[in-house]
């Protein structure tokens, strides 16, 4: 059986769905698969969790060089060479020098290839021309392909004229947010947020990434200004809304960063979630305040998302320019879309993909 070793760079990363994607499925993958079956490369001092099958291997130099991003280039590709295992890459990233047609990769999305508009300055558009280069590189030499929805795999398809029957769909999860406490004192006394009662505002995650569409919450709040919405997210995101001139609007309550405990907290409470997307390859905070608790959540109508949350959401028209937050489907349960996923299943699907013996 052919033998792995994982990229395990993404450990030294920010956490946002794609590290999530990872960590989850590696969790998983330790209680099934055989000890020592599966390798899991690191940099060297990285922290990572207690594994019991899954064998951890610090590897690296202290060169410049070897360390950060240039670790996955020419570090991680050594290792593969010293030990001869395949590689198996979880976060849209492989080695370029890496050899073709013996390793896995994950390709989340392709948003640089088709959204070119989203990266329009130089910083965008050097980011754009490193992941494509990716995008085509992962086609080029992965022996398998895992994205993670149909609408994905058919971008792949679409972009890189990918055989379908090469890629393999395994969905994200939300099992990670059972772990999580809600922290009491976001409605405690007093409350840590005033504005806020329970029931009362709507919620959302933003950041700057276009494809998020931040400004769309701020209409939503400037044609209903009767309404309280809530916004987590950095600092610069009340700069972004002073550029668009939507600063003015009293309704919105900038949160900052918020901890696993408070989004838990304020996804259990509020009116609704909030998620328009323009483009995603899964989505999958929707489907954590769900988790949580959130009685509805609201999300843009686009296949992806569609192909997700199916009669369970309630659908925004990107097509309006405008946020309408009153658009709810009466009777249906969001709690039911929760069966549909499963870090367990997901990893048993990678599991019997990494144990493929190659035609």
């Amino acid at each position: 059986m052919p033998q792995y070793a994982v990229d395990g760079f993404f450990f030294t990363q920010r956490l946002s769905g794609i590290q999530r994607y990872a960590i989850e499925i590696l969790a998983e993958l330790d209680s099934l698969m055989e000890p020592g079956e599966l390798e899991l490369v690191v940099p060297p001092d990285t922290p990572v969790p207690e594994y019991r099958n899954i064998v951890v291997v610090p590897f690296g130099g202290r060169s410049a060089l070897s360390q950060g991003a240039g670790w996955e280039q020419l570090a991680y590709p050594r290792y593969l060479k010293q030990s001869g295992r395949r590689w198996l890459c979880l976060c849209n990233v492989i080695p370029m020098r890496a050899p073709g047609h013996e390793g896995i990769a994950v390709l989340h999305d392709v948003c640089y290839k088709a959204r070119p508009d989203f990266y329009t300055d130089l910083r965008g558009r050097m980011s754009a021309a490193w992941h494509c280069a990716q995008y085509r590189a992962i086609t080029k030499k992965a022996r398998y392909i895992v994205t993670v929805s149909e609408f994905s795999k058919s971008e792949i398809v679409r972009y890189y004229g990918v055989n379908p029957d090469q890629i393999t769909v395994i969905y994200n999860a939300w099992q990670h947010m059972n772990r999580v406490r809600a922290d009491a004192m976001v409605f405690g006394n007093p409350p840590k947020w005033p504005q806020l009662r329970k029931g009362e505002y709507y919620f959302s995650m933003a950041n700057l990434l276009k494809n998020k569409n931040f400004p769309w919450v701020l209409r939503a709040a400037q044609q209903k200004p009767e309404a309280v919405f809530a916004i987590a997210g950095g600092g610069s995101l009340s700069r972004e809304a002073a550029a668009l001139g939507l600063d003015h609007l009293n309704n919105v309550v900038y949160l900052g960063y918020v901890t696993d405990g408070e989004a838990k907290a304020l996804m259990q409470n509020c009116k609704a979630f909030l998620f328009p997307t323009l483009y995603e390859g899964f989505g999958i905070p929707p489907l954590e305040a769900i988790a949580c608790g959130a009685p509805r959540v609201m999300v843009s109508d686009t296949p992806c998302m569609r192909e997700i949350y199916g009669d369970h959401a309630d659908y925004i028209d990107l097509a309006v320019n405008s946020g309408d937050v009153d658009r709810f489907t009466p009777g249906h349960d969001a709690r039911a879309v929760l069966q549909r996923y499963s870090w367990t299943q997901s990893a048993r699907k990678l599991r019997d993909l990494i144990r493929e013996e190659p035609a």
